[in-house]
């Protein structure tokens, strides 16, 4: 199978809550690296992007490392390539809490440049790394051109850069709209509260996703991702009968709920990177079995793999713990 994967690199500098300072490539490239060491050899992966000329050479040299990824779809520019400082903080009882200063991202990618790659793609994943990675117009362009699953991580569209840097969580206007031009969506518990501006309720905002008309292709399932509590699934089922006891005859949809637990990691090193690796790891699994609740599973596995390693640069290692 081939795989688009639609976002942004950047330089993490990490500040843990030990007071040490690492500074890593991230971004989009957990979402890639992951989904190249997961696949099959016979798989290929299409990063498509936008990518600083400062970090150009350095990059692309880190996926060379990966023979099934085609980087035809990686373009140079000149803006150089995003920096996110992420403030971890532990306030005990495993509570940890991270503060975002970010530069701002590069240039918004166009339709005009995933466009060619559709006809080779089976499964687009497409995570919002800055927020503006792809404008709404483009999100549509690719649901109406294209027939395979589409996952979109909402991540930073609801998300704003302030003139200091700092990064805050607000809610997102056309979020119906965004939501319901991909096959499945992934939010975590802080995105789905945010994300309308009236803040619905997480069933709520499922309800509205999944049973809306929305695009030429019905959203699927609402995956809501809770960190060390696992994640819940919102899926749209269809029923046999009415919503009346004496009406038997007529079918409508519902919505049935997955709760699936957080896989146990042996030890913590990092959890940057755990939610773009379960966006990967979910489109995976979800585009070979169509089963929302196996795919939350697999994914749930790999992420809690990726929390006690460090970086990109230890991804190699999901492939032995799969």
């Amino acid at each position: 199978m081939n795989y688009i994967v639609i976002g942004e690199p950047c330089v993490d500098v990490i500040h843990s809550a030990e007071g040490k300072t690492i500074s890593s490539y991230g971004g989009i490239l957990y979402s890639v690296i992951s989904l190249a060491v997961l696949a099959k050899t016979e798989d290929i992966i299409y990063p498509v992007m936008n990518l600083g000329e400062d970090e150009y050479t350095n990059i692309t040299g880190i996926l060379k490392k990966y023979k099934n990824i085609n980087q035809s779809g990686i373009y140079k520019v000149a803006h150089p390539t995003r920096k996110v400082n992420l403030y971890y903080q532990d306030y005990g009882s495993g509570k940890r809490a991270r503060l975002e200063y970010s530069t701002l991202p590069t240039y918004t990618l166009d339709y005009k440049f995933i466009e060619p790659f559709l006809k080779y793609a089976d499964a687009v994943l497409v995570n919002m790394i800055s927020g503006v990675d792809i404008n709404l117009d483009t999100m549509k362009k690719i649901r109406n051109y294209f027939d395979g699953k589409i996952h979109i991580d909402i991540h930073n569209l609801v998300m704003k850069t302030n003139p200091d840097g700092s990064r805050e969580h607000i809610h997102l206007e056309n979020w119906l709209d965004w939501c319901t031009n991909a096959d499945t969506l992934q939010m975590n518990e802080f995105e789905v509260n945010i994300i309308s501006e009236t803040h619905k309720k997480e069933r709520e905002i499922a309800e509205e996703i999944l049973l809306t008309s929305g695009s030429k292709r019905k959203t699927e399932a609402v995956i809501i991702t809770r960190g060390k509590e696992g994640s819940s699934g919102y899926i749209k089922v269809e029923k046999q009968g009415g919503r009346t006891i004496n009406d038997t005859s007529s079918k409508f949809f519902d919505l049935a709920k997955v709760d699936v637990p957080a896989a146990e990691s042996p030890h913590f090193e990092d959890s940057t990177g755990c939610g773009d690796i379960f966006a990967s790891a979910f489109l995976l699994d979800y585009s070979r079995n169509n089963d929302v609740r196996k795919a939350m599973n697999y994914a749930s596995r790999i992420a809690s793999v990726k929390i006690s390693l460090r970086g990109i640069d230890e991804l190699d290692k999901l492939k032995n713990n799969e």
